[in-house]
């Protein structure tokens, strides 16, 4: 006679998606749906045609309201099993000496005061419930070099790390993981934005290109398979990890 087995098969995980509306964002929504997460997203506005399990406007430098949308989530699911914090800006002004302060502050309260802020926000609920989930945030290889643009999103992305390796160190004995996902040049509409701004937008794309080892950027479902790959229940070990997405830009050829 053969033994069924009595494995019970574990409850799809719960997986709070901010920024779901940008390039990114998008991706990693049909990535972690596509392996069977109840996923809810997070954005100023909802994308057009997205299907997820729930969508709440956010705007991550409201403090009251992000811990609103994270209970509300809870709330509704039961808990929050992975947070993906992809939400984020890039600045508008290249030249850091013609940057404002005010852009500057501006830049960082978003990129970095709203990681920080969602974050803990999700941290003291899956504490509180005792869930050992995970906990993504989206850094940048900009963080790990001198640059001369772009300053204010360049330190707001090492201001990221250093929230990873803090919360890591912090939520390792709960069980909860804390990694961070770095990518270089990615074909979104940041990057859009960025060779925009630059004048000669396909010039720019292609000087960035050849600064690469693989010499061509990421496709946001690259960075979202990364993002897979660290929110995946079997990997909650891997905590503290800096992963650059980044086409060999961590070589120091370009980045």
């Amino acid at each position: 006679m053969v033994q069924q087995s009595s494995a019970v098969a574990p409850q799809p995980q719960v997986t709070l998606v901010t920024g779901s509306s940008g390039g990114i964002g998008a991706a990693v929504v049909d990535a972690l749906q596509a392996r069977g997460d109840i996923v809810v997203g997070a954005d100023l506005a909802p994308l057009d045609g997205q299907d997820i399990a729930g969508f709440s406007e956010l705007d991550v430098t409201d403090e009251h309201q992000t811990a609103d949308v994270v209970r509300r989530i809870v709330a509704e699911h039961g808990r929050i099993d992975v947070l993906v914090h992809a939400a984020g800006v890039l600045g508008g002004t290249p030249d850091p000496l013609a940057t404002t302060t005010e852009e500057f502050e501006r830049t960082m309260r978003i990129n970095a005061t709203g990681t920080f802020t969602i974050t803990r926000e999700v941290a003291n609920l899956m504490r509180g419930s005792g869930t050992k989930g995970t906990i993504l945030l989206l850094s940048s290889v900009a963080a790990k070099e001198a640059r001369i643009d772009y300053l204010p999103y360049n330190a707001s992305k090492i201001a990221v790390l250093h929230i990873m390796w803090s919360m890591a160190k912090i939520l390792g004995p709960d069980g909860i993981s804390v990694n961070a996902v770095n990518p270089g040049p990615v074909n979104t509409p940041m990057w859009a934005l960025l060779a925009d701004q630059s004048g000669s937008a396909q010039a720019a794309r292609d000087a960035r290109a050849a600064q690469l080892p693989m010499r061509r950027f990421a496709e946001p479902a690259e960075v979202a398979n990364a993002i897979g790959f660290l929110t995946d229940r079997a990997n909650r070990y891997f905590t503290g990890v800096s992963l650059d997405v980044a086409g060999g830009a961590h070589l120091g050829m370009g980045s």
